[in-house]
């Protein structure tokens, strides 16, 4: 009886998994300009690559993206896999989308409806004109450069009188990249005039971003009426920032150099001025957007940004930003100074990681003033002189001025000592309340900090709890300069070296591969564990501090 059981168990399961492959498209009806995205899924992980050969016929390929999802349940956890190809139709018809294999299991076939385009512009007989618009990537990151080309095929050259206007992606900042341009191409085989131009998307803010294409409008005539033609919308997705620095600045760019113009004068002197020239250049990156970059605070020189200028230009990588700071400074004295290294982190979005620019520290010497030599070199040679040489008067003259020097000494002395005690005792009147003071501004900053920590740190273990590793990534930071204030904590390793923990290492670095790999995998359980961990060993370990100091008090 149990073998059977077992028997029918095995069938029913086999069954189900043969059926687990599922195929989907987000719509069933498209227009032959239009793309479509079609997803695959197997209630399984798996690695392999799907065979799109039998989609080669009647689509073009966009792009594919795979992405394992995890679920937790009471009965455990279960790993699906899922596939999303873009799609676009070559003609127009009903279109069959055959089986595929996913994980050793066939998909069920789809169909979907593809009617023809043809927008008649002008009202001139057989003349058509439509747009073909598309971006380079179907994912970008906030503040992030989205290229996006729309290329207008038209029959018979346009009119002077028409107007274009560019596409529209909520409040995304949307510009122009170069100039309009106008060739002969070729669509499906028929000749067509083309006339193209370049846009650049800058998302503000994370989540699906839709772009309804570009339009144009011809006026109307008495005998016409206004004619409008209108893009396709596409959908793409915007990222969260993967990394900010300490200062807040995030800057996902496509290439970034980093110069400066330094040349200080050879011979300078206290007061004397000179230029320092740094020029940041950025592709894929609004100028605006640019930080600064010279430091203003210096204790040992007069720093003063003189001037500043953004530029932009386009390129066949995009918007070019280009942001030139002229700053003058001028030494507080004499000496050797330096001024402190520049340094600038980055995302490379073509490699996805994070970079790092920098201009080392300079160094310069500032030599006394002509008048301050000439007086140590007197000072100098008068003591190498002889000493009846060094003496302007005759030997009782000399005794006399210093009786009377000695007598002045003296009655400055005693004024001294008279000053010196009575502000003694003025200083010891104050010094009380002045320790009071200190120990109640030491108790507010300790207890800030306190508090920054404990709210960093709820923030840090929902994210570990949701399993959010980018959010926990950037909770981590936050939680670890509160945690230790005493250090300049500004990335993961950084956190590494404060915490001196291998268990900590291991899941800092288990956290960083999967954000790399698959964030949605990651578990916080372990992570947030370490770090509760972490916070009770220094409680405990403050609390005998506490206790002893009391202790020696009371002794």
């Amino acid at each position: 009886m149990r073998q059977t059981l077992a028997a029918l168990l095995l069938l029913v399961t086999a069954t189900t998994a043969q059926a687990e492959a599922q195929a989907t498209l987000d719509r069933t009806s498209i227009t032959a300009l239009d793309n479509l995205t079609l997803t695959l899924e197997v209630d399984s992980r798996t690695e392999d690559r799907p065979d799109f050969a039998p989609l080669h016929q009647s689509f073009r390929i966009l792009g594919s993206k795979r992405t394992l999802i995890s679920t937790h349940s009471s009965s455990g956890r279960a790993v699906r896999t899922r596939w999303q190809i873009t799609l676009r139709p070559r003609t127009a018809g009903s279109i069959d989308i055959p089986s595929l294999t996913l994980a050793g299991q066939p998909t069920n076939a789809l169909r979907v409806e593809v009617s023809d385009v043809s927008p008649v512009l002008g009202g001139q007989p057989g003349a058509v004109a439509f747009f073909d618009s598309r971006v380079d990537s179907r994912e970008v990151y906030v503040d992030g450069q989205l290229l996006y080309t729309s290329r207008l095929y038209h029959r018979n050259p346009l009119p002077d009188n028409i107007r274009f206007y560019p596409p529209h992606a909520g409040g995304s900042d949307v510009r122009e990249l170069g100039e309009r341009r106008r060739y002969e191409g070729e669509y499906r085989g028929e000749p067509y005039l083309v006339t193209e131009q370049q846009y650049a998307i800058f998302p503000d803010q994370a989540g699906p971003l839709i772009i309804d294409g570009p339009r144009l409008e011809l006026a109307g005539t008495p005998e016409q009426d206004l004619v409008e033609l209108q893009g396709e919308t596409l959908e793409v997705e915007v990222l969260e920032p993967s990394y900010k620095s300490t200062l807040g600045i995030w800057l996902p760019a496509e290439r970034l150099s980093l110069e400066e113009s330094w040349n200080p004068p050879q011979d300078l002197k206290p007061g004397d001025r000179f230029t320092r020239e740094l020029t940041l250049t950025v592709t894929g990156i609004p100028a605006e957007k640019l930080p600064q970059l010279m430091p203003m605070q210096n204790d040992d020189v007069y720093v003063e940004l003189q001037d500043v200028s953004l530029t932009e230009s386009a390129s066949q990588f995009g918007l070019v930003s280009t942001r030139r700071e002229i700053v003058v400074i001028e030494p507080l004295g004499a000496g050797d100074f330096v001024l402190p290294a520049i340094d600038l982190h980055w995302w490379d979005v073509g490699l996805d990681r994070g970079r790092h620019a920098a201009l080392p520290a300079r160094q310069f010497h500032v030599s006394q003033p002509p008048l301050m030599e000439g007086l140590i070199g007197s000072a100098q040679a008068s003591a190498n002189a002889p000493l009846d040489a060094r003496l302007p008067f005759s030997t009782n003259q000399y005794l006399t001025l210093v009786g009377l020097l000695t007598l002045l000494s003296l009655t400055s002395s005693m004024g001294w000592l008279y000053t010196w005690s009575k502000l003694r005792k003025f200083r010891a009147d104050n010094s009380a309340e002045q320790l009071e003071e200190e120990i109640r501004r030491q108790r507010k900053l300790l207890l800030a900090n306190e508090r920054a920590e404990r709210n960093t740190f709820q923030a840090l273990a929902i994210a570990c709890q949701q399993n959010n590793a980018m959010l926990a990534k950037a909770r981590l930071t936050e939680w670890a300069q509160n945690f230790w204030p005493e250090r300049s904590i500004d990335s993961l390793e950084a956190i590494c070296d404060a915490g001196r923990n291998q268990t900590l290492d291991y899941l800092v670095l288990d956290l960083e591969q999967q954000l790399h790999d698959n964030a949605e995998l990651w578990q916080g359980d372990l992570l947030l564990k370490t770090i509760d961990t972490l916070r009770r060993r220094r409680q405990s370990s403050m609390t005998a501090e506490t206790q002893q100091e009391s202790y020696l008090q009371a002794s």
